[in-house]
């Protein structure tokens, strides 16, 4: 049998709980993908295409529930948070009711009872309005989920921006499955195991649905008045692509109140002021970055023979190796990635006929198509990424079977005379911390990737003053972008105190130095 689909995305955060997200009807794993980045800043999140849906259509959907549980159960966690959507939060149900050592707290989105009404239970999708669609879904299915997407969007005040992101999912159509899961979604009545559920358990609804409607909350309260609710004014069958931000700080205060959410005090790297540095560096960053083009340079001799397309450049910045790039690689597609905007913008000013794509994209979250690159380069860019196992994973998933990536990144002994002497002045994280060679080595590994080549030069920069280094990390847009760091700017007490102790590390050549650890890799998908 063809395995189910899943994917792990790792959290941001040590000891983070896991989350489980199952989709719904007609749909797959990538709905969530929006919700995903913030998600993964609290979450192990598990991904999973349902059987016939996405990444799984070739798998059978059978209209049993149990049988399609009995798929799942071997990729999903051993114990995790489930979040459900429509059909997959009546099966996240199931799964807690029938399974729960593995449910620690169930959050269901835009999911009923039952999703047929009958007499007992009125608020669902009537009857003769569910086996209309069934029909004109037997007769087109098209048109079947053209009708769908409408009653998804009904009453939604963002419907256009939502109807956007339905535009960009590119589902794999099994016929057979979506007639299963329309026979599955008929014969569920989850009302009894409801009330027996042993977890936490929350339930979110769109104020607006039209296919689960908000009296359902009502009804929810009165037959289950431990479980907690929320409705999501203005939204519709699809809450969470509506109001992401309303949506994930639902689940997040959800796993904080029954505290499933270990928050994590460890200083974190700022992203978005990651992406702001490098903007803002643009314009100076090539008069500022000798030690950065010679570490480029160098990683130009790491590229294999073997000129696999497409090549992508992750982490671009202002575009200095694309020029080499471009004559390496011949009339291949040549790609273009970066966190900063305005190191694309600036890169696009000035290599625009070299390139053939552009992409603005972290790193730890691509942009891309599974077994869609060849090969990635990638200088100085890695040490910004924080969450290593999502980095690598990404690599992995991306590149095509037999595809490699040469990475330049930077060790822990990086400016280790700055931070040294910081710590000396005063408490604050001042200089960026970069991961240890035993973690990457266990992140590539856990992806799945073999290392062919580790290599470790140590690079020696040397300077009148330390304002030469200070200056020049300014520049280059490399300055303190940790949580931990002090607010406001640097006192001259603080300044002058720091220069004093730095003096220490001056050698006989009179001059400041400031050490690189800068390790040079090479990559294969397995």
């Amino acid at each position: 049998m063809t395995a189910v689909y899943r994917e792990r995305l790792a959290s941001y955060a040590s000891g983070a709980a896991e989350l489980v997200l199952l989709h719904g009807w007609a749909s797959d794993s990538e709905i969530w993908r929006s919700s995903v980045p913030a998600l993964r800043r609290h979450f192990h999140v598990t991904l999973v295409d349902l059987p016939g849906f996405g990444r799984s259509a070739a798998c059978e959907f059978h209209r049993d529930p149990a049988l399609v549980i009995k798929q799942l159960l071997p990729i999903l966690p051993e114990s995790a948070i489930y979040c459900g959507w429509s059909l997959g939060g009546m099966l996240a149900t199931l799964i807690a009711a029938n399974h729960p050592e593995r449910v620690r707290a169930l959050v269901t989105v835009a999911s009923n009872a039952i999703f047929v009404a009958d007499e007992a239970w009125s608020a669902a999708m009537p009857a003769a309005d569910f086996f209309t669609f069934q029909a004109a879904l037997e007769k087109s299915t098209a048109k079947g989920l053209r009708r769908f997407n409408l009653l998804q969007l009904h009453g939604d005040e963002r419907a256009d921006s939502v109807q956007a992101l339905l535009r960009n999912q590119k589902l794999p159509l099994n016929d057979s499955a979506l007639a299963e899961g329309l026979h599955c979604l008929q014969s569920m009545d989850n009302r009894s195991v409801l009330s027996n559920l042993k977890c936490p358990v929350m339930h979110v609804f769109g104020a607006e649905d039209a296919l689960v409607p908000s009296a359902t909350a009502a009804m929810f309260a009165a037959q289950y008045p431990d479980h907690e609710y929320s409705i999501m004014a203005g939204c519709g069958h699809l809450p969470f692509l509506s109001s992401p931000d309303e949506f994930v700080s639902l689940v997040l205060a959800f796993a904080r109140l029954k505290e499933m959410l270990r928050e994590d005090k460890l200083h974190h790297l700022d992203k978005a002021d990651i992406g702001r540095s490098f903007s803002r560096a643009a314009a100076s960053y090539d008069g500022a970055a000798m030690l950065q083009r010679r570490i480029a340079d160098r990683l130009i001799s790491l590229l294999s023979q073997t000129k696999n397309a497409p090549l992508m450049d992750l982490g671009c910045g202002t575009g200095y190796s694309l020029p080499a790039l471009r004559e390496y690689l011949g009339e291949g597609e040549l790609l273009a990635a970066d966190l900063a905007p305005g190191m694309l913008i600036y890169a696009k000013e000035h290599h625009l006929d070299t390139v053939d794509g552009w992409l603005c994209g972290d790193a730890e979250d691509l942009p891309l198509a599974d077994n869609s690159i060849g090969l990635i380069f990638s200088s100085l860019a890695l040490q910004w990424c924080e969450n290593l196992p999502a980095v690598y994973a990404e690599i992995e998933r991306v590149l095509k079977p037999g595809g490699s990536a040469v990475i330049a990144t930077l060790g822990p002994d990086t400016l280790y005379e700055l931070r040294e002497s910081w710590r000396q002045v005063d408490a604050y994280a001042h200089v960026n911390e970069f991961s240890e060679r035993a973690e990457i080595q266990l992140a590539i590994q856990k992806a799945g990737l073999r290392v062919e080549e580790w290599q470790e030069h140590i690079e020696l920069m040397e300077y009148e003053q330390l304002s030469g280094l200070t200056r020049e990390l300014k520049n280059i847009g490399a300055h303190n972008v940790n949580s931990g760091r002090p607010n406001g700017l640097t006192s001259r007490a603080r300044i002058k105190a720091l220069a004093s102790v730095y003096e220490k590390f001056r050698g006989q050549n009179g001059l400041l130095p400031a050490t690189y650890q800068v390790w040079y890799l090479r990559c294969v998908k397995r």
